[in-house]
């Protein structure tokens, strides 16, 4: 071999040995991004949706905690909506006494219940005890679901909406508590008022509680007197307003709620 053939295959060699490392390297790489890519799809499948961010679920054993600590925090109004009185988080005797301690303080709760929750003496026993340490109490028809707003610090509600048997969530998530606070307000703004917390004389309480769609039974049981007093007083009304039905009485009264009898009470 020449000299000159020498030199022509030593470049060929040099470039041949380039493009093996060059091979080696993006080969090398290849399996580098494969690891990362590997690892962000690892991370992107245990990372929460972006609709469970802020939301999380709490145990029965840790409820008390959790709404003490909520207590601890809030400042504001406290919004809550309450489908039953008998079932719930944090529910134990002393977050009961630490929550109506709170209340007796200064502090503002506001609280929405179902009408049915004057149906039975413990109900009616529950609205008297709250009412009693300063809670602001009102009533609608039905409820659609179980919440507490704590001022803007938190919320505490039902993991699916109106379903109480799907445990309770913590909420910190800032627009779902804004969501929660202003479907309250709304709420409170079309709810009655207790009758026994608004101080309505005579047969305006009555009237509330026609206008509530409670049956004679519970208005009997509420007002603490009997069912024959009830029907009689209903029956006087009828007449004073020449109608035959309660139907008839129910939409005369409808239209004089916002007059001098009943009515709704704002703030």
């Amino acid at each position: 071999m020449t000299d000159t053939s020498r030199d022509l295959v030593a470049p060929a060699r040099l470039l041949e040995e380039y493009f093996d490392r060059e091979d080696s390297r993006i080969e090398e790489r290849l399996r580098d991004l494969g690891q990362v890519r590997q690892l962000l799809t690892r991370l992107e499948r245990s990372r929460p949706s972006h609709s469970n961010q802020g939301i999380e679920p709490i145990s029965d054993e840790i409820a008390p905690t959790v709404v003490q600590r909520l207590l601890g925090e809030a400042s504001g109004v406290l919004r809550n909506v309450a489908m039953v009185v008998d079932a719930g988080p944090a529910m134990d005797d002393t977050t009961m006494r630490d929550g109506q301690q709170w209340v007796s303080a200064g502090n503002v709760q506001r609280t929405l219940y179902p009408a049915s929750v004057l149906d039975t003496p413990q109900g009616l026993q529950w609205l008297r005890s709250w009412a009693g340490v300063g809670e602001e109490q009102r009533l609608l028809p039905e409820v659609g679901s179980e919440f507490a707003v704590f001022g803007d610090v938190g919320a505490v509600g039902l993991a699916r909406w109106g379903d109480l048997t799907s445990g309770y969530v913590l909420v910190r998530d800032p627009l779902v508590i804004a969501t929660l606070t202003a479907y309250f307000d709304l709420a409170w703004e079309h709810a009655h008022a207790v009758p026994f917390a608004a101080s309505l004389p005579g047969d305006e309480r009555l009237i509330e509680l026609l206008g509530m769609g409670l049956k004679d039974e519970a208005i009997a049981r509420f007002l603490g007197i009997g069912l024959r007093t009830v029907r009689r007083r209903i029956a006087a009304l009828m007449s004073v307003h020449g109608v035959d039905t309660r139907f008839q009485l129910g939409a005369v009264l409808a239209v004089t709620r916002n007059g001098s009898v009943g009515g709704r009470h704002t703030r």
